[in-house]
């Protein structure tokens, strides 16, 4: 039985000021205390853009879905969320929840990113 990929982030800076956020693994209670502290040290350090690649992501939990929301509401009006690369599991997830009403989700990277410096 193999084990898991553990849970990582990584993010690079695209122009203008459009911060690509990289999920991969599983987000579980745990991984969302990361991923919280990650994106709110992120915020205050003055992103308000946010590209987040769940490409890599294999599980979201109902936290990391709360992550996503709570990252949503603060950047309301002071900045923008979209998301793109969800593999099946995952936008199933989305679209049961009724979350692709909330979040413009894209497939590619470069969909995301256009969409974020036309806003």
């Amino acid at each position: 039985m193999s084990t898991p990929a553990p849970f990582r982030t990584s993010y690079t800076i695209e122009p203008p000021r459009i911060c690509v956020f990289a999920l991969s693994g599983k987000l579980d209670p745990i991984a969302t205390e990361v991923l919280e502290a990650e994106l709110d040290a992120l915020y205050r350090n003055g992103e308000r853009h946010f590209a987040l690649d769940l490409t890599g992501l294999t599980y979201v939990g109902s936290l990391g879905l709360r992550a996503f929301i709570r990252l949503s509401a603060r950047l309301k009006g002071n900045g923008d969320v979209r998301l793109f690369g969800m593999v099946p599991a995952v936008r199933e997830l989305f679209d049961i929840t009724k979350l692709t009403s909330v979040f413009q989700i894209y497939p590619t990277k470069q969909d995301a990113i256009d969409a974020l410096r036309s806003a």
